[in-house]
């Protein structure tokens, strides 16, 4: 299934903390290769586990000068409750 721009677009929207590199190809109109290679020369901040390449979606949002998400995580703090 391929991812349009209003999917990706949407996911930041909702607050995802990182993309992939083919949904920042997408939202760039970069090629599937030419986003790796940005990502590979330094270009794109990444967050590789495991061989797999996450991008960071804060980084995204502000290349695209997008809004916050409309709700962000709530941060957790110690003796909140929540685990």
């Amino acid at each position: 299934m391929e991812t349009n721009y209003m999917d990706v677009i949407r996911r930041l929207d909702a607050g995802e903390p990182t993309i992939s590199i083919e949904d920042l190809g997408v939202v760039l109109g970069l090629s599937r290769s030419t986003a790796y290679n940005a990502a590979k020369d330094g270009d794109v901040p990444v967050i590789k586990v495991r061989g797999r390449y996450r991008i960071p979606s804060a980084w995204v949002r502000q290349l695209l000068r997008l809004q916050p998400p409309a709700r962000p995580a709530e941060p957790y703090t110690q003796g909140s409750g929540v685990a």
